[in-house]
This record gives C-alpha cells, sequence and structure tokens, in this order.
C-alpha cells in the first residue's frame, strides 16, 4: 500500500489506520486459509506481512502525547505479534480466527472515532468516545 497515495487521495489518517486493520484481518484470514490447506509457504507470506503491518501500527503510536490510549495498543500490538508467531509455530487456525475477532473489534472502534470525527468536523454534536474501553 502506497500510503502518500492513499492520503494524497482524500484518505485521512483514520481511514489509513482502518485501511491497515482490513489488510491485516484479510491476512490473518488467509494464513487460516493456508493453515487448513497445509500451505506453509502461503501461511507464512501471509504472516509476514500481519506482522510488517503491525510494526507499521505500532511504530505510528505517539507515546508522549496519545496517554492511556497510546499505551493501550502498545500493549494490544504487542500481545497481536507473540499470538500472530504463537499461531505460525503451533499451525493454529483458531489462534488466527481469534485474533481476526480482537483486530475487528477494534477496527470498529476506529471506524466509529472517524465518523465522530467528521460529524464534530461537520459541526454537528457527537457522543464522546472512550477508546481505553475497547482495548483488552
Amino acid at each position: 500500500m502506497n500510503y502518500a497515495s492513499e492520503s494524497a487521495t482524500g484518505v485521512s489518517p483514520l481511514g489509513l489506520v482502518i485501511r491497515l486493520y482490513e489488510n491485516i484481518i484479510g491476512d490473518l484470514g488467509k494464513a487460516v486459509i493456508a493453515v487448513r490447506d497445509g500451505d506453509i509457504e502461503k501461511r507464512t507470506a501471509h504472516l509476514q506481512h500481519a506482522l510488517l503491518l503491525l510494526a507499521h501500527l505500532h511504530n505510528a503510536l505517539d507515546m508522549t502525547n496519545g496517554g492511556d490510549p497510546a499505551r493501550l495498543l502498545e500493549k494490544f500490538y504487542s500481545i497481536a505479534r507473540a499470538r500472530v508467531v504463537e499461531a505460525q509455530l503451533k499451525q493454529s487456525g483458531k489462534l488466527l480466527e481469534e485474533l481476526i475477532a480482537d483486530f475487528l473489534s477494534i477496527r470498529e472502534a476506529w471506524a466509529e472515532i472517524e465518523k465522530q470525527s467528521i460529524t464534530i468536523a461537520s459541526g454537528e454534536p457527537a457522543a464522546p468516545t472512550n477508546p481505553g474501553s475497547w482495548v483488552a
């Protein structure tokens, strides 16, 4: 994914984060299929790509100004990375499916935050969001 061209096409920074989550979810889903098919090469490629995207998300965290949400996301990304490695070692589609569910949940929270930021930018009132409530 070319993030500069995505940004140039009008995708917001939150939209880019959401797309990263969607790509990770897609990679994990493809890895589940590869586990079921016994395709080690595809499983490894998809999991390596998911790990690369996780590293991008982790490196983009603003630990100085991000407060509790940044710390919670840092913890989530570290746990997610460890679970991807564990799933690879155990060849476990079940672990990957659980991780997909976690990413889907947080992706939805990001989508809600993006929706609220658009609402706020348009001048309409929005309900407050507690981003710390969606990270375990």
